[in-house]
């Protein structure tokens, strides 16, 4: 496929295309409006190492901060643990029930008809990391803005007093090793103390006094260190800081707007899909291209539709002459006339691949308008099963094409005259038993043989090629088929059919007349069909049967000569 042929596609398929759409944005639009509100409140926290002493805690704080993914990763699933929950729970219970009773100092008013519990809370607490730094928020999202509020702020609360208490619970255990260490170190000392008053200054052993030397200095060096962890156990609460407090929760879902955008890109994107499903399942012929390519032949003719009344047969080439669909009769007639240049084209088969394509209203239109070129044509219906040349005459003759090639009479009393000079007609008969071997009997085809001495063209108007075999027979008696299909009726399947059966009898098909075309310049199928001249320069009858004209013809009247 070329790039017009998705173009094509596209455009022709428009209404599948906007009904998809339409109906994926109308159920997300749907969904989005019942679906209930959801509100996102957070809270940011800085964590940051306190290096008031070299204790337990500093060298936990260095230690995650190393890999800043890590700790929030391990916040994160502190955070979600049910104890923090528990402890957000009850925190919030003790909050509301203040507010109820009006002892809140915060004057807040605020209280929800229910309490989401542990469970609850810890499927609708997240934690999320500002990028490149020590800040994380922990998100909360319920139907309420300001529940959502309190519960962030809960457990930002409950998550830092989690951790200091758990960080001065590790400082106060580093320093009573630190103390129990010292009392270790004091008793060695005083060990020492003892064993060195048995000496004199002068006679007293080295090693004992190295000895003493180094308990001294171990116990001040332990001292300090206890010291140290005394200090950072009062200052440990500074690892963790609220930098903003929770605020009433912004509404994050349903996000319409994005809803309807997601659901119109969606849609196209589907409705796309379905639009080339439906094209590739559909076997009908809608463009000119798709006539040629299954027919395997050029088009001739294009006929537009034209309103008639119910079971009324008429010749439209005669009636409304200035009409669009005489117009293209009249192209079928110079293309004919064309192929017939060195006069070797004199009995044309007329037939269609399937019941009520027009062949019959093609045949008798189409010797309308070779007779008005003062060529002599004779109407051959060789249709017998299903006669219908007739709605088109008022007094129908009893002898017929069957009564000939029965040789109940000769041709000359068969023929009848249509009332339009140098066209004739000669009707099929009464209805046989055999049509088939009628047909495609040696007496057909020296019948036909006979009128093509006496006529210009012999117009054989054959019955549908894939519902009898009638017009297969026929074929190799003519010198040329003619293929009328009919456009909203031809499919890719009955045209390859139809063209294969006549290859096989060696037919001439001299090309397709597609019928029942839309006029231009509307559109039909995907592509402009043209008919351009006599719809901008003739009058024509519209559907109430008034006679118009159009805006050039009215336009360029009073510049020109009257059109005979």
């Amino acid at each position: 496929m070329e790039l017009k042929d998705y173009i094509n596609v596209i455009v022709g398929r428009r209404w599948v295309i906007l009904t998809c759409t339409t109906l994926i944005m109308a159920a997300v639009l749907a969904i989005s409006f019942l679906q209930t509100p959801l509100y996102e409140s957070r809270v940011k926290i800085l964590a940051e190492s306190n290096r008031a002493g070299e204790t337990a805690t500093d060298r936990l704080l260095t230690l995650a901060f190393t890999d800043p993914n890590t700790f929030i990763q391990t916040q994160q699933k502190i955070i979600e643990t049910r104890t923090i929950a528990e402890a957000v729970r009850q925190r919030l219970e003790a909050i509301y029930e203040e507010r109820r009773y009006g002892d809140d100092a915060s004057g807040e008013t605020f209280v929800p008809s229910f309490i989401p519990d542990p469970d609850e809370l810890m499927k609708r607490v997240k934690v999320e990391r500002a990028q490149n730094t020590n800040v994380f928020d922990i998100v909360i999202t319920t139907p309420h803005p300001m529940l959502s509020r309190d519960i962030a702020q809960a457990y930002a609360d409950e998550y830092i007093k989690n951790r200091q208490l758990s960080a001065i619970k590790q400082v106060s255990e580093a320093r009573k090793e630190v103390w129990n260490r010292i009392q270790e170190v004091q008793n060695q000392i005083e060990e020492v103390a003892q064993e060195a008053k048995k000496y004199t200054r002068e006679n007293r052993p080295p090693e004992l006094e190295a000895s003493a030397t180094q308990a001294v200095n171990l116990w001040a060096t332990l001292y300090e260190k206890y010291l140290s962890l005394r200090i950072a156990e009062a200052l440990e609460q500074r690892g963790l800081e609220i930098i903003e407090p929770a605020k009433a929760g912004l509404k994050v879902s349903p996000k319409i707007a994005r809803n309807a955008l997601l659901a119109l890109f969606l849609g196209l994107l589907l409705g796309i899909g379905l639009a080339f499903l439906v094209d590739y399942l559909d076997s009908s012929l809608k463009t000119r291209e798709d006539f040629e390519r299954y027919f395997e032949s050029s088009i001739l003719a294009e006929i537009s539709r034209f309103p008639l009344e119910e079971g009324v047969r008429e010749t439209v080439y005669l009636t409304r002459p200035e009409s669009p669909a005489a117009e293209g009769f009249r192209n079928l007639r110079t293309n004919i006339m064309f192929i017939n240049l060195e006069g070797q084209l004199k009995a044309i088969m007329i037939t269609s691949p399937a019941p009520r394509e027009g062949k019959t209203s093609i045949s008798f239109n189409l010797g309308a308008a070779l007779s008005e070129m003062g060529k002599r044509v004779l109407l051959v219906e060789a249709d017998l099963r299903r006669p219908a040349l007739q709605k088109f005459l008022q007094e129908i003759p009893e002898k017929g094409l069957v009564d000939v090639i029965m040789g109940q009479v000769p041709l000359e009393e068969a023929i009848a005259s249509t009332g339009v000079p140098n066209l004739d007609i000669l009707f099929s008969g009464p209805k046989p038993p055999n049509p088939a071997e009628i047909v495609s009997s040696s007496s057909m085809q020296r019948l036909l043989q006979g009128c093509r001495e006496i006529y210009d063209f012999v117009l054989v108007d054959a019955p549908p090629v894939l519902a009898v075999s009638d017009a297969v027979a026929m074929a190799p008696y003519v010198d040329g088929v003619l293929l009328v299909s009919s456009h909203g009726m031809a499919t890719r399947d009955g045209a390859r059919r139809t063209v294969e059966m006549l290859s096989k009898v060696e037919a001439r098909i001299l090309g397709v007349v597609v019928n029942n075309v839309e006029l231009s310049p509307r559109r039909y199928g995907y592509g402009y069909y043209g008919y351009y001249a006599p719809y901008y320069y003739y009058s024509y009858t519209g559907r109430d049967g008034e006679e118009r004209s159009s805006f050039l013809e009215r336009f360029a009247k009073p510049f020109r000569g009257t059109r005979k």
